[in-house]
């Protein structure tokens, strides 16, 4: 089935089940059911499979699961009823390595928050716990099942996530559109521009963000930017900044956001969307020393020939100042291929930030540092970008057409959006007055965002 016949990003819904595709009963590796002996030596899944997806694999299944950039893990594996069912489907996941999903190549393993790699060893164990039949074995300490699975939910770290379905945990301030909005059965790309209202006396004076979370209403929402929020794109959790860093939000009656929609038209096709967002703000006290600001990066100065299975695009960035290098967010659509960061320091030395090899446009991560990267002034960043336009990518939706810098699913974007500070302290304690040039600053950016998403986008095409 091709991507024009069931929508760019709803298809993610179809990889996804794909992923887990299979029938049957657990079997070994020459398709025969194992025997009764061997079974009673093979991993159990309370002894030795829960832990592994508590894990790995839990902070999306599970139940009530998170929304991530419009889509949320079609089953938990917190229950053993749950994963025995879906036993054969997640060995072929595991197995084919879409499960669980990571762009990053494994050379950077350690280098970013809540990475992905899932070890050889635990795939191992619940590759052998399928191929065993999938036995239940005993429940911790004699608990119920249930019990089980809620004692091993609460022990791990940022539990919450999912409990109020929210990543960030009960949001102090939650915005949406003012009604829902309707996007007709004509609509394949819809580009728009609308205002989240602020509940009045919400937010009566300016603050510093911590935590920033998108929630799309659906998957056929492309993408979605905000100055305040971030971006938000299918396989995107939410932004949670290290201790220090923020960003103010103002006094404002209002949160801009532009939207991207992307579904097949005909009649049927309309859906309703009413996403919202949540914020987490920082408490009187804390120490803001790092104001964070973004950069795109981004180059239109491309045309993709018809067939190319391998087309090169180019762009780099200079630091005129000491930063901080926060995280990193690639984006292409559906001809992407593969993209890669490398910085070039001020002695000339090369290192690579990022390589992503087989980018996935149903999965568009943000790679945030572990820990801050520092970026002396005067040193280059390059960014290249490589895409298919063949017939052997089985994404794209025209491989006999040149392709070009657009904003419609179905054209190309070459972006390597950054997240940074100036590496010098602000010292900013919250909860006094915040300097006026900050202030004014913080609102003179957001009127030139908005200024110039008016100008670019409108209300966009239907």
């Amino acid at each position: 089935m091709s991507v024009e016949k069931i929508g760019a990003t709803a298809v993610l819904h179809l990889f996804w089940i794909l992923a887990f595709a299979g029938v049957g009963t657990a079997q070994n590796s020459s398709g025969g059911l194992l025997a009764s002996s061997e079974a009673e030596t093979a991993p159990s899944f309370y002894a030795d499979v829960l832990p592994v997806f508590q894990k790995n694999c839990v902070d999306c299944h599970r139940t009530n699961a998170p929304d991530v950039g419009g889509i949320t893990a079609p089953m938990s594996l917190m229950t053993y009823a749950e994963a025995y069912r879906w036993a054969p489907r997640i060995k072929r996941a595991l197995e084919s390595g879409y499960m669980p999903p990571w762009g990053a190549h494994v050379q950077h393993k350690g280098t970013f928050k809540d990475e992905r790699y899932i070890d050889d060893a635990d795939k191992e164990t619940v590759i052998a716990w399928v191929d065993a039949g999938a036995p239940e074995g005993e429940t911790p300490e004699g608990a119920s099942p249930s019990e089980s699975a809620t004692l091993l939910e609460d022990t791990k770290e940022g539990s919450g996530r999912g409990l109020t379905g929210w990543w960030i945990g009960e949001p102090d301030l939650v915005v949406e559109f003012e009604q829902p909005v309707h996007v007709p059965d004509s609509v394949q790309d819809w580009q728009p521009t609308f205002h989240m209202p602020v509940p009045e006396g919400a937010h009566t004076e300016a603050k510093w963000i911590s935590k920033a979370e998108l929630r799309p209403g659906g998957p056929w929402v492309h993408h979605i930017v905000s100055s305040h929020m971030g971006v938000g794109v299918p396989g995107r959790g939410p932004f949670t900044y290290p201790e220090g860093w923020g960003v103010l939000l103002p006094e404002d009656p209002y949160i801009t956001t532009n939207m991207h929609y992307h579904k097949t038209p005909g009649p049927g096709s309309a859906v309703e969307d009413l996403t919202r967002a949540g914020f987490l703000f920082y408490e009187p006290g804390d120490v803001i020393d790092y104001i964070v600001d973004t950069d795109l990066n981004f180059t239109t100065r491309f045309v993709i020939p018809a067939g190319d299975p391998n087309y090169e695009v180019k762009h780099q960035r200079p630091f005129e100042e000491d930063t901080y290098l926060l995280s990193l967010g690639p984006h292409m659509h559906l001809r992407g291929k593969a993209m890669r960061y490398q910085l070039e320091y001020p002695d000339g030395k090369t290192e690579t930030l990022l390589w992503v090899p087989d980018y996935d446009f149903n999965w568009q991560f943000l790679y945030e540092y572990e820990e801050p990267l520092f970026v002396p002034a005067g040193s280059k960043l390059h960014m290249t970008w490589w895409f298919d336009n063949s017939a052997g990518n089985p994404n794209n939706p025209n491989p006999a057409a040149e392709v070009v810098y657009g904003a419609e699913t179905t054209d190309e974007m070459a972006n390597a959006r950054i997240y940074f500070a100036p590496a010098t302290p602000r010292g900013i304690v919250v909860g006094e007055e915040i300097p006026e040039e900050l202030l004014r600053a913080a609102e003179a950016r957001e009127a030139q965002r908005r200024r110039r998403i008016s100008a670019q986008m409108g209300r966009g095409r239907k």
